[in-house]
């Protein structure tokens, strides 16, 4: 089990080619968790890459598919308000709530984002990955 951030997500679909590090950590399992609102964090960042001509829409639009396809358990976000909220002062309660996913379900978080995998107060492993 692994709980995945989209941060991850955008740097194997995105910036890693088929043999990057995070893919590699992605395969190794069955399938990953992460709260509902990664689709929208996901959907964003592709959003600002195009924007930024960073990709092309086709480049974009592949990647979301392959995105939407990859095996997620998407959980819903009720279940993680309250320890989202006990984390706000270190974290979004977007970030927080995806450390509070890896914590309720005792499997570490795997991110690329520095000051979330060094937030302090978090009950759960983080894998720094890709950096």
């Amino acid at each position: 089990m692994l709980v995945t951030d989209a941060g991850a997500w955008i740097r194997a679909l995105f910036d890693e080619g088929p043999e990057g590090s995070i893919r590699a950590r992605l395969r190794r399992e069955a399938y990953v968790d992460a709260p509902a609102l990664i689709d929208l964090e996901f959907l964003s960042a592709a959003r600002g890459l195009l924007a930024r001509r960073l990709v092309t829409r086709r480049a974009a639009e592949e990647s979301i598919e392959r995105f939407l396809r990859a095996p997620i358990d998407r959980h819903a976000h009720g279940p993680l308000a309250w320890r989202a909220w006990e984390l706000r002062a270190n974290l979004t309660p977007y970030d927080a709530s995806y450390v509070a996913l890896a914590e309720m379900l005792g499997t570490p978080l795997l991110t690329v984002d520095r000051r979330l995998a060094r937030a302090p107060m978090i009950r759960c492993s983080v894998e720094l990955a890709g950096i």
